[in-house]
């Protein structure tokens, strides 16, 4: 053999070796990885591919799970050697599923030396597609790159690394089914009975509606899996199905927690609380409600008045003053006792017990008038502002099964949950749809302005809202554990909340609940004035008459004792 071919085969055989180099380093370049890992390969360094780059690396050759464990949450790629047997291939799988979590931000190079390699390419592919691990290539002896082509179906496809990168984030789905699990939980999501199964427009909601907005965006079927009966699921059955891989997102609001994997969080969900607006007063308390600080005020001043006039009459007869005794007299005569007069003339004892007669005349009109105008009146309790006059009120709080999970992570005071009554979910549906004002209820801002939405046209409303919130959560969506379309996801709902289309969602589903008769406008009070009734009057005239007779009895009685 000549020197001249020796050499020849040297360089072609370097050419060869170093293309697994090559495509190392562009694809470093090319996604801005942060670091590389090599798994399956020797422990010298001639016995996986490398390169001359200063990428950090991590060389993991035996005893993966315990030398693997730490996160990489940040743009890594992983140079994986493929090895003959499947099942080892499985198992390398299941330790990266173990500790890669943020799945859409891998790349994985597989490496195939086997030049006599009968396993078929589409089969580990699947595997590491169904394990969220959506950016694979293969590269095999003959100097093949192959990749996954997952849409409308998944299949492999023969490629190189120019047109690998440009497809990488492909955003036409071409109509992938994106599995959503829906029910009538308004004003997240809700089954419009009047449109068609088939229609797309048949399930509505700020959630749902966000999810069919990123189906359309991304050319895919927005596909509703319905909840047994549309009934209200549960975090846990929700979760149950997303695990079970029967749906991959749910279409509702839930509380962020480190328990299950979410969407990213981007709005703070208010936690308040809907109490009455002020309920009716009931007309037996009619009669005390003119007692009140003012009417406290006035009764001393008259109490002044007697005694001062009382005092000025008896200088002007007597020459001297004596305001502690007339004081004293006053005060008897509003306690109902003895009246027993100083030795005066006739004609001063008249002009005082006139005087008293015409202030008691008065008083009795004047309460009179006041009651009067309460019974013709309706009349309401001070509006609820916070949590101590929630309890001045004494109002419960009705809370269902749905509301103790939430309670407990936004982290409820004792003065809150002294208020809490637990109930039946119909029940507790029943008196918040309605507004019932005998009751308050807690629950996300969202839900809470969806319902107060039915008062919109009444002249007094119902209930409403305490401006204090009592906790604050994050609002996300159960998705699929490493969703392939997590990072498209996450970026919409960040785009829907940065140009405010996301609070607009919000408000366009109370229009919406209204055509699909989840609410209901209450009827609106009539402004015409209604006359006068007998009821209306005859407590007071009776009071006004009893009034005045003990009145004269009284004035005959100290005239001619």
């Amino acid at each position: 053999m000549s020197l001249l071919r020796i050499l020849l085969i040297i360089i072609i055989l370097r050419i060869v070796l170093s293309i697994p180099d090559t495509i190392i380093a562009q694809l470093s370049a090319e996604l801005k990885i942060k670091s590389q890992i090599y798994i399956g390969f020797g422990k010298e360094s001639l016995d996986f591919p490398s390169s001359d780059d200063n990428y950090p690396k991590l060389v993991i050759f035996k005893n993966i799970s315990e030398e693997f464990k730490n996160y990489h949450d940040e743009p890594v790629l992983l140079i994986i050697r493929l090895e003959k047997d499947f099942d080892w291939n499985l198992a390398t799988l299941d330790v990266l599923r173990s500790y890669l979590t943020d799945r859409q931000y891998n790349d994985i190079l597989l490496i195939d030396e086997d030049k006599e390699n009968t396993n078929s390419y589409l089969d580990i592919c699947k595997a590491y597609w169904n394990a969220g691990f959506s950016h694979l290539l293969i590269y095999n002896s003959r100097n093949e790159l192959w990749s996954i082509k997952p849409y409308p179906y998944l299949q492999i496809r023969p490629t190189n690394l120019r047109e690998y990168i440009k497809n990488r984030n492909n955003r036409n789905l071409m109509g992938y089914p994106m599995r959503v699990l829906v029910t009538n939980d308004p004003p997240h999501c809700f089954v419009d009975e009047d449109e068609l199964p088939n229609s797309p427009n048949r399930y509505k909601g700020s959630i749902a509606t966000m999810l069919k907005i990123f189906a359309d965006q991304l050319n895919a079927t927005f596909q509703a899996n319905p909840f047994p009966q549309f009934q209200r699921y549960s975090t846990g059955e929700c979760l149950q199905m997303v695990r079970n891989d029967e749906v991959d997102a749910c279409g509702s609001i839930f509380i962020r927690t480190y328990e299950y994997a979410t969407s990213q969080p981007v709005r703070l969900n208010r936690v308040v609380i809907m109490a009455p607006f002020g309920n009716p007063i009931e007309k037996f308390y009619y009669f005390f409600r003119p007692f009140d600080m003012y009417v406290w005020i006035g009764t001393g001043i008259i109490v002044v008045y007697i005694a001062v006039m009382g005092s000025l009459l008896h200088r002007l007869h007597f020459k001297e003053w004596d305001v502690g005794q007339y004081l004293l007299l006053a005060v008897q005569t509003l306690l109902n006792r003895e009246l027993s007069l100083p030795q005066s003339s006739r004609g001063s004892k008249l002009m005082l017990l006139l005087l008293l007669f015409g202030i008691g005349f008065i008083l009795c009109n004047l309460y009179v008038a006041l009651l009067s105008m309460m019974l013709t009146t309706k009349l309401y309790q001070r509006p609820i502002e916070n949590l101590a006059d929630l309890k001045a009120a004494n109002v419960s709080i009705l809370l269902q099964k749905h509301n103790i999970k939430p309670n407990s992570v936004y982290g409820s005071s004792e003065e809150l949950r002294e208020r809490f009554q637990l109930v039946e979910e119909s029940l507790h549906l029943e008196k918040r749809n309605n507004l019932d004002p005998s009751y308050a209820y807690v629950d996300s801002e969202d839900r809470m302005d969806f319902y107060l939405y039915q008062q919109k046209f009444l002249r007094r409303r119902r209930m409403k809202k305490l401006p204090n919130p009592v906790g604050y959560t994050w609002a996300v969506q159960v998705i699929k554990q490493n969703w392939v379309l997590e990072k498209h996801y996450n970026d919409h709902v960040q785009r829907l909340f940065e140009t405010g289309l996301q609070n607009k969602l919000v408000d366009d589903v109370h229009e919406l609940a209204v055509k699909a008769g989840f609410l209901h406008f209450f009827p609106t009070q009539p402004q015409a004035i209604e006359p006068l009734r007998l009821e209306d009057i005859v407590m007071a005239a009776m009071v006004l008459g009893g009034g005045h007779a003990l009145a004269g009895i009284c004035f005959l009685v100290e005239l001619f004792a």
